[in-house]
């Protein structure tokens, strides 16, 4: 299980690796609202289905309704229209680094409400991490000056909105199943995306969209928001948000390499080294003793209950 585990948990940080690309890629065409938006819809037009013919909606009560909601307003929501709108300003690897901060904000909140289990080795790793993104994020600011001040908060608003959104979820509606979480999220998220749309965007017609424009909604629209989102919620049942987010950390080298490749933007000495501490940090965080220390016995009976419900 351990190692099906890590495969997943590498296959959807490959995936959600390519997506700050795509966003960069998509707003050449659209503005960020709207294509955040139609990302939504196309993954509820795929989701949807899926979750009424495999009926997991027939165990969802009022209260897991309400809570995967809320979190499906600030995780697809807020986030999604911060960190669209942020990337026009700054570049797809900045996004990434400032991303990256989710797993350190996690455990803070989980630590607070009480369902994340703190240990030494987990804080080992995500100082490393840390370190990493600093030196990344120096390298980088370094680069691209004052001008990416406002895009770098809006980036950063957006990983305060994930870490909470899955602490949320995963201590109180993590017995809910995938497909129905990432479908019930994404419709939450339309609602607030759509609105804002209508009110501040003028989008161009359907044929002006280059293939570039119509590509980037159908990796985020199906990779990103309805394969790599239910990957995160299968990994979300069996390990902590922290050790389950700090994939955000590892997603730096590969998002900041495919941003300087594809839109050269510059990849400053930095990178390397900060790289270097990431890789650190997710050796040390899904370690065996990690893995076996995100587990406690609460952890279990949940686990259980899962299985119950898989």
């Amino acid at each position: 299980m351990r190692a099906r585990v890590l495969l997943v948990w590498w296959i959807a940080c490959f995936l959600w690796s390519g997506a700050f690309l795509f966003i960069k890629l998509g707003l050449r065409d659209l503005p960020p609202f709207t294509f955040a938006s139609l990302r939504l819809v196309i993954a509820l037009l795929v989701i949807v289905p899926v979750s009424i013919v495999r009926g997991d909606w027939q165990s969802l009560s009022r209260r897991d309704a309400a809570v995967v909601g809320s979190a499906g307003v600030l995780l697809l929501g807020v986030n999604y229209g911060l960190v669209f709108w942020g990337t026009q300003f700054i570049a797809s690897g900045l996004v990434a680094i400032l991303q990256s901060a989710q797993p350190v904000l996690a455990l803070g909140f989980g630590s607070f409400i009480g369902s994340e289990r703190v240990t030494i080795r987990k804080l080992l790793a995500v100082t490393a991490g840390v370190a990493g993104v600093t030196i990344i994020f120096g390298a980088e600011a370094h680069v691209t000056g004052r001008q990416s001040l406002i895009g770098s908060a809006a980036a950063f608003g957006g990983a305060v909105c994930v870490a909470l959104s899955y602490v949320w979820i995963k201590t109180y509606a993590r017995h809910v199943s995938g497909s129905a979480v990432t479908a019930l999220q994404s419709l939450a998220g339309l609602v607030p995306l759509a609105c804002l749309a209508l009110m501040f965007e003028d989008a161009r017609p359907f044929s002006s969209w280059s293939v570039a424009a119509w590509g980037s909604l159908l990796y985020l629209g199906v990779v990103a928001s309805v394969i790599a989102l239910w990957m995160n919620y299968w990994l979300l049942q069996r390990m902590d948000a922290s050790a389950l987010l700090i994939m955000s950390v590892a997603e730096v080298p590969i998002a900041v390499t495919l941003g300087a490749i594809v839109f050269g933007e510059r990849l400053p000495r930095g990178t390397l080294l900060g790289a270097a501490f990431i890789v650190a940090a997710v050796v040390a965080a899904l370690g065996r003793k990690a893995r076996a220390s995100s587990y406690g016995i609460g952890d279990r009976l949940d686990r259980r209950r899962i299985g119950r419900h898989g």
